[in-house]
């Protein structure tokens, strides 16, 4: 019986956490979120935004993060001092719930300390998103288009 309380416990603290974050009804929106989370240092909402199968290209050999904890994991590298990522969208093509999209970002991080200083990475991202459960969410995410 203690097992099945645990099991119960667990399941509804998952769905809980799902109930917490909106799931986006545009691409448009799903890149809103992103930034929002990424500026907040937001890991679980982070991970909301992918499908648990999704993909995240590390590197022009193609080396990849699998699953939302994986990637969650990578996106944590770049939430150093104070962080904000900007997104534009640049092209979006959808059929039906398949979207692709190419979108321009830039992620400013101030360090603090002593002498504050601002630095910027930029790239132009290809992503494949999916509608699926009632909200967008990458399946493929490709920040630096390799």
């Amino acid at each position: 019986m203690r097992y099945i309380f645990l099991f119960i416990s667990f399941v509804s603290l998952g769905l809980h956490a799902e109930t917490l974050y909106p799931k986006p009804q545009t691409p448009s929106e799903l890149h809103a979120l992103f930034g929002q989370y990424f500026a907040n240092k937001d890991l679980e909402g982070l991970g909301t935004l992918f499908h648990q199968d999704a993909v995240f290209i590390l590197d022009k050999e193609g080396n990849q993060a699998k699953g939302q904890e994986a990637i969650k994991r990578v996106l944590e590298g770049f939430m150093k001092g104070d962080v904000t990522m900007h997104t534009k969208r640049v092209s979006i093509h959808i059929n039906d719930d398949i979207a692709m999209v190419r979108s321009d970002w830039e992620i400013m991080n101030t360090s603090q300390g002593p002498t504050q200083t601002k630095n910027a990475i930029q790239g132009t991202a290809l992503e494949v998103m999916h509608y699926v459960d009632g909200g967008w969410v990458y399946v493929i995410d490709n920040p630096n288009g390799f």
